[in-house]
């Protein structure tokens, strides 16, 4: 499973197709043509991969959006990142998107 450090920050792999659908994430990898599908929770994850959202800053939104406790909601945020990273479905982001801020 790929290293999640405190502070790393990951994007979704430009690569694939993807569309939320009734709440859901559909996920499509090209090379393999392998449909991932996350619920809700993790949709709201996957929309917050973006490169400038660190897991601990997911992981603080889903306890405001859910209602969630802290320690629940960081093992759960990275899990779902350790998973969808070791399926290539998330790449490490270099650096934030210029003029972009990390919250």
């Amino acid at each position: 499973m790929p290293d999640n450090q405190p502070g790393t920050l990951w994007t979704r792999n430009p690569a694939l197709a993807w569309r939320e659908i009734e709440g859901r994430t559909m996920i499509i990898s090209p090379t393999d043509s392998v449909l991932h599908e996350l619920n809700d929770t993790g949709s709201f994850i996957w929309k917050l991969l973006d490169g400038v959202h660190s897991a601990e800053a997911i992981a603080a939104r889903l306890v405001q959006e859910y209602e969630v406790d802290p320690e629940v909601a960081r093992a759960d945020t990275n899990a779902l990142v350790g998973m969808l990273a070791a399926q290539k479905l998330l790449l490490r982001a270099a650096e934030p998107a210029p003029g972009a801020t990390r919250p």
